[in-house]
């Protein structure tokens, strides 16, 4: 159950929402590139491609995620062509609380998101996810989120890394997690946020983030563009935005990167 294919991801799916289109990758430059020139070529959402080993995996602003071979749970979904530019921090929150769900229910964990797209285990960063636009050739646009979920590595896999520290479900578990189950998991949970998204219910989704959220009530620093801003997390904005109570008693919307607790 901790080997990927084609056909045991297509069984582990639900198709309840979305009926995913599933490409299996054994080894690939990046699930996020190869998910982008499927969508280029075809303009279909729905597209799941998975892969035991990406050899140039990447993060938000190029920065790289790595992985050995066969211990991480490494895909990239498209979501249906139409979707707007404005709302790809939504899609991240709504992916890390999917997550975060999978996490509690599957494995009895206790995970927290980060704004604006990691969850954490025990203050740890167990999953990365990135979300970027891309067009068709007819200039159709489409939002592709990729996820990095840290699974069966152990400690040295993650020596040498830099910025904030890094863990695994083995780690934190103490046992191998099939990889399969885990993915049916996730994308279950995520069918069932991302039905609270379409339907509107912007209210619920940001009520389960402030409920996972390590940041509300906590000071924090971002960037963002080219100021950099801090002040204490006080909520969640219907468009994705992080609300900040400032030094000077104002209160503003953030969108931005590199935020961290201070």
């Amino acid at each position: 159950m901790n080997r990927l294919s084609k056909k045991g991801i297509i069984a582990s799916l639900p198709s309840e929402l979305i009926r995913w289109e599933v490409h299996y990758l054994p080894e690939t430059e990046s699930t996020q590139n190869a998910a982008a020139e499927i969508f280029r070529k075809t303009g279909r959402g729905g597209i799941l491609v998975a892969t035991n080993f990406q050899k140039t995996g990447r993060g938000r602003e190029g920065r790289s995620w790595i992985s050995p071979k066969g211990q991480a749970l490494l895909f990239s979904f498209v979501l249906l062509p139409g979707q707007k530019e404005a709302e790809i921090y939504f899609v991240t929150i709504t992916t890390a609380l999917a997550v975060c769900d999978a996490l509690r229910r599957h494995l009895g964990l206790f995970p927290e998101v980060k704004w604006p797209n990691d969850v954490l285990l025990n203050g740890k960063k167990v999953c990365g996810i990135l979300t970027e636009l891309t067009k068709t050739h007819r200039g159709e646009t489409g939002i592709i989120v990729g996820v990095g979920l840290n699974v069966n590595q152990r400690t040295p896999a993650f020596s040498g890394i830099k910025g904030e520290p890094a863990t695994s479900l083995l780690i934190e578990t103490n046992r191998i997690v099939p990889r399969l189950p885990l993915l049916g998991a996730v994308m279950r949970s995520f069918e069932d946020c991302y039905f609270l998204y379409q339907k509107g219910r912007k209210d619920e989704i940001v009520r389960r983030w402030k409920r996972d959220s390590c940041m509300v009530g906590q000071r924090v620093r971002l960037c963002a563009g080219n100021r950099e801003v801090e002040g204490m997390v006080v909520d969640l904005a219907d468009s994705g935005a992080l609300v900040l109570r400032l030094d000077n008693g104002h209160t503003e919307s953030f969108f931005g990167s590199a935020c961290r607790l201070v």
